[in-house]
């Protein structure tokens, strides 16, 4: 008898105390982003052009020119130049420059090249004997825009 009270106040027992199962619950959350949208333009290589005077064809660039843009991946952009075509004001020679074709941004940094020209048959000046540059010059500075 005594067995069986033992066991009946066990089965008791464990349904009044009763085993604590843990509960779990779930919720959920966005994760909001602004993403500002940038380029950066690299330092643009001088343009560098070797001319005689009279020369019979056009002097095309013998370096210089490139750079490198990198914008946010997707996004579209042009180039742009303050001038051109320019008459030098140092060495009175008439130059056209070129633009390469822009991409949408990758993210990466995309290499590009300024291109130009100056015309055959132009005499120049010059104030010496040999060869001069157009150091002294006022309008020999460019400016690239980058427009996004």
């Amino acid at each position: 008898m005594k067995k069986l009270l033992l066991v009946a106040a066990l089965g008791f027992s464990s349904l009044i105390g009763g085993v604590a199962h843990a509960g779990t619950t779930t919720g959920t959350f966005n994760v909001n982003i602004t993403l500002t949208t940038a380029c950066t333009l690299t330092t643009i290589n001088d343009l560098n052009f070797a001319y005689t005077s009279f020369q019979a064809a056009a002097a095309t660039p013998t370096s210089g020119g490139g750079f490198s843009v990198t914008c946010t991946n997707g996004v579209p952009y042009t180039f742009g130049l303050d001038a051109l075509t320019t008459t030098d004001d140092a060495v009175n020679l008439t130059y056209t420059l070129s633009l390469p074709t822009p991409a949408a941004g990758t993210g990466a940094a995309q290499a590009y090249t300024i291109g130009g020209s100056i015309a055959a048959s132009q005499g120049g000046t010059c104030a010496s004997l040999g060869s001069c540059t157009n150091a002294a010059a006022t309008n020999r500075q460019r400016t690239l825009t980058v427009t996004f």
